[in-house]
C-alpha cells in the first residue's frame, strides 16, 4: 500500500518510491539521501512540530510540507 509520509505512524517503517515535488524540493531530499529505494522508518510523526524519521544511522526532521511530498511503499 503507497501512502504518503506524512500519513505514516510512529514506528512504521516503509521504502520511499517517489518524490512529488518540484526540483527544488527533490534537490533537498536527495541531499538528505531520501532517494526511490531508501528504506525510512518514522520516530516521530504526532502533531505538533516536524516527522523524525530514521534513514540508515541518520535520524532527519521533515516539516509535514515537505514529507507530503514523500511517497512511501509500507512494510508490514
Amino acid at each position: 500500500m503507497y501512502v504518503r509520509l506524512s500519513q505514516m505512524r510512529e514506528g512504521e517503517r516503509g521504502v520511499v518510491v517517489d518524490i512529488q515535488g518540484g526540483v527544488g524540493a527533490r534537490q533537498r531530499l536527495l541531499g538528505l539521501g531520501i532517494t526511490p529505494g531508501t528504506r525510512i522508518w518514522v520516530i516521530k510523526s504526532s502533531a505538533p512540530g516536524p516527522i523524525i524519521i530514521a534513514v540508515g544511522s541518520s535520524r532527519i526532521a521533515l516539516g509535514r510540507g515537505i514529507a507530503d511530498k514523500i511517497i512511501i511503499r509500507r512494510e508490514y
